[in-house]
């Protein structure tokens, strides 16, 4: 495995996502844990921007989808009420 470049990325997929990644790039070095693959691509683009913030994105993007899932209960329950 030493030959592999140093700039790449290698991570369990899973098989349903196997064709498109390899249509970018991405190439198979072996079998994975149950239903992925071990896949090798080129390291992400936005690396810098991941590491900014590695987690409060995504936790940003899933309090606000809960927000909008809250606020549009809240809006069926005082339809239901009136």
């Amino acid at each position: 495995m030493d030959d592999l470049a140093p700039d790449h990325v290698r991570a369990f997929i899973a098989r349903t996502r196997v064709a498109e990644l390899k249509s970018r790039g991405w190439r198979v070095l072996g079998p994975g844990e149950e239903g992925s693959i071990l896949m090798e691509g080129p390291m992400l683009t936005a690396r810098a921007a991941v590491l900014d913030a590695p987690i409060g994105g995504i936790f940003d993007d899933l309090v606000a989808r809960a927000l909008e899932r809250a606020d549009a209960r809240d809006r069926m329950a005082a339809r239901r009420a009136a």
